[in-house]
């Protein structure tokens, strides 16, 4: 069924997708579902093309193109695979700093639990951005992970 190559969400799809309006966690969600779960032998072929530029940037655009470069990133390093080169690029740097949350105190949070690859590129949102139901399902079967812990561990989303 998900092995029509053309048919990939591919994560220059999905920042496609976004710069065409998609909700941005919807589209890097259907993304996220090929390399945890439809594509995981050809997780290379996902990520290799990189992403094209959107028709007029903006503020908007440039934070979620950064964020996939940092994602991408991240994937990689957590998947043992090669980082592809387009992620290295300047662009994908944000000039000032994107915090989820804008309390002080989730910023705090934040700062310390952001890893690296989001951090370099001023892109924060914690440690459980990547959380996904494969692995949750797994850590609560092991007693490791409690929704209620993961509940209050953030606050209310800022809009």
């Amino acid at each position: 069924m998900y092995k029509s190559r053309d048919r990939w969400q591919t994560v220059a799809k999905a920042f496609d997708d976004i710069c065409n309006n998609e909700t941005p966690w919807v589209a890097l969600g259907n993304f996220l579902n090929y390399w945890w779960a439809y594509a995981v032998d050809s997780r290379l072929e996902l990520i290799e093309t990189p992403l094209a530029p959107g028709p007029v940037p903006t503020l908007k655009t440039q934070r979620w193109a950064a964020f996939c470069a940092a994602m991408v990133e991240w994937l990689c390093s957590q998947a043992g695979l090669p980082c592809p080169a387009w992620t290295n690029q300047e662009c994908y740097i944000l000039a000032k700093p994107w915090f989820f949350y804008k309390d002080s105190e989730s910023r705090s949070q934040l700062l310390a639990r952001t890893p690296a690859p989001f951090q370099m590129r001023n892109i924060f949102g914690g440690d459980r951005m990547f959380l996904h139901k494969w692995d949750m399902a797994k850590q609560m079967k092991e007693g490791k992970f409690i929704p209620e812990q993961f509940k209050s561990s953030y606050p209310t989303q800022a809009s």
